[in-house]
């Protein structure tokens, strides 16, 4: 069970009922001080995912794939949802049964801001616990407060004033944790095809194949084969296993090499 801040003091008498069949589960507490950004700097998105992680004991979480699932097979995405609201997560509340954190005792949690933004720059949200693609992410030890389901817990949670228990992870500017490590491309993806290439009216237009939906697109371009820089003019295009996708940028005088790539 989730709680967010802005709904702790409605939900106290649900987590409270709940309480009351296991007094040995746990309440698992966490927030981040903000303001949180991507790794471009912008604020987070309203609706933007956090997620909290579990790593064996001595280890530290090895971070997500592009698609959502994870680099380590020993790591867990306990809980993952659209928690930001006004650039930070604010204090939410994580209920586990007694039977799963025994399970999971000893081991190492951590919260992760995940940057899900489309091409579009809208956040794409989470299906069954897991992110539904990944750009960056960024995460913060120390950042779970672990205590048990009592209902006077509870009651002494939802009256107090709270407050971020985030460790300052930024560029020094500011509190807030930075999305700032890209995901890794699951070996099952495919290097993207150009399948056609035309120039009209001042603009090139690729067609491209063999592109997934939780990667975005855009172009590397130069003078030389073995010479190719990122195209500022290209478009950016979320992959679609369904579909090929075009993708334009600015033509120029003389001759220039493309390169479909990841938008990073």
């Amino acid at each position: 069970m989730i709680v967010g801040r802005k709904r702790l003091a409605l939900c106290v008498g649900l987590l409270c009922t709940a309480v009351f069949a296991s007094m040995e589960d746990k309440v698992l507490r966490f927030s981040t001080l903000g303001p949180d950004r991507y790794a471009d700097g912008t604020i987070v998105a309203d609706g933007e995912c956090y997620a909290l992680v579990w790593s064996p004991k001595g280890s530290s979480f090895s971070g997500f794939n592009a698609d959502g699932t994870l680099i380590s097979s020993e790591d867990r995405v306990i809980f993952a949802a659209p928690l930001a609201v006004g650039g930070k997560c604010y204090e939410s509340l994580f209920q586990i049964p007694a039977a799963a954190y025994t399970a999971l005792a000893g081991g190492e949690w951590a919260v992760c801001l995940v940057d899900t933004r489309t091409a579009g720059g809208i956040p794409a949200g989470v299906a069954n616990n897991v992110p539904l693609r990944v750009n960056r992410w960024g995460a913060v030890k120390n950042s779970v407060k672990i205590e048990p389901a009592g209902a006077s817990q509870l009651m002494c949670a939802a009256a107090s004033k709270t407050r971020g228990l985030l460790a300052a992870t930024g560029d020094g500017s500011d509190d807030g944790v930075r999305a700032g490590v890209l995901s890794a491309v699951p070996d099952s993806v495919l290097p993207p095809k150009i399948t056609a290439f035309e120039v009209s009216d001042g603009v090139v237009r690729l067609t491209v194949t063999d592109t997934v939906p939780f990667l975005t697109y855009t172009l590397a371009s130069g003078d030389a084969p073995n010479d190719l820089a990122t195209d500022d003019a290209a478009d950016r295009v979320d992959g679609d296993t369904k579909a090929e996708i075009a993708i334009e940028t600015d033509a120029v005088e003389g001759s220039r090499f493309f390169k479909v790539k990841r938008a990073e």
